[in-house]
């Protein structure tokens, strides 16, 4: 795990606190209204309306440079310059970040937060349940649960660079739930992973979300192998600013789409609207 993960880590939990937070009243893991972020070379993502329900799967793609990153970080509490209604398990993540972070995890984002290929699964566990302040034998029990529901192990002397892209991407989500979560995201959860295995990817994190009644965010290339009743979200091509995704600075631009309105302003931006997918 990227060292600079460690900053996000909650306090240490107490024995209570291993269970997972206790949904909304709503019922909902998240509830986002005009979920925005704008810098200095205008839209970054946004807006954005989304519901998710526990055990819900959700794929956001779209080209690089869409905000994909940033908009992962933003439903989870840890993007800054957010703007609009995000609750997350009842908690307003945009008045309460931090109380709202406690109930989310990332699993992967980029280059800058990811399980660190060169340690064993073992390792990781370890590591994983320390920045997350999980003793090491809740963390070694949830592993084994979350074995359950996959329906397969991985040898725990395995180095993480050893794995197939798939179970990458499956070892770094399982990693996330270490700590109990009401939302996990993964970024770039399909790349490397061949367009046949994608479908039994999207559907073994689907199981994944049964052990906490959680919900799983993805970014991904493409979305065609994404199960039915899973929600899709596809980021305009227009918003084409370069963010760094720990910072939120934006570091480029390309230039303006000929659709692109009102210099940037997110509230003349169309609503992103996430639709389910069915079985068409």
């Amino acid at each position: 795990m990227s060292p600079r993960h460690a900053a996000a880590a909650p306090a240490t939990l107490s024995p209570s606190d291993l269970n997972a937070p206790d949904a909304s009243r709503s019922g909902l893991v998240l509830h986002a209204r005009g979920l925005t972020a704008s810098g200095s070379h205008g839209v970054i993502f946004g807006p954005v309306d989304l519901d998710l329900s526990p055990r819900q799967l959700t794929v956001i793609h779209g080209p690089k440079g869409t905000g994909k990153s940033a908009l992962l970080l933003a439903l989870t509490g840890r993007f800054r310059k957010t703007r609009g209604t995000l609750i997350i398990d009842g908690v307003d993540a945009i008045a309460d970040p931090y109380h709202a972070i406690r109930r989310t995890s990332v699993a992967t984002i980029g280059n800058y937060v990811q399980p660190e290929d060169r340690l064993t699964l073992a390792e990781s566990i370890a590591e994983r349940g320390y920045l997350d302040s999980v003793p090491l034998t809740h963390a070694e029990d949830r592993m084994r649960r979350i074995e359950e529901l996959v329906g397969y192990t991985i040898e725990r002397s395995t180095e993480l660079e050893q794995l197939t892209a798939m179970e990458h991407a499956i070892a770094s989500v399982a990693l996330a739930m270490i700590r109990p979560s009401k939302l996990i995201v993964i970024d770039d959860a399909d790349v490397m992973v061949p367009h046949a295995e994608q479908k039994e990817l999207f559907e073994i994190f689907l199981r994944m979300t049964e052990l906490d009644d959680s919900a799983i965010v993805a970014t991904t290339v493409d979305d065609d192998m994404a199960p039915p009743g899973s929600i899709d979200i596809a980021l305009p091509a227009r918003h084409r600013a370069k963010v760094h995704p720990i910072s939120g600075e934006q570091v480029a631009a390309s230039p303006a789409t000929p659709d692109a309105s009102a210099g940037g302003d997110p509230a003349h931006e169309p609503t992103t609207q996430a639709t389910e997918v069915t079985d068409s």
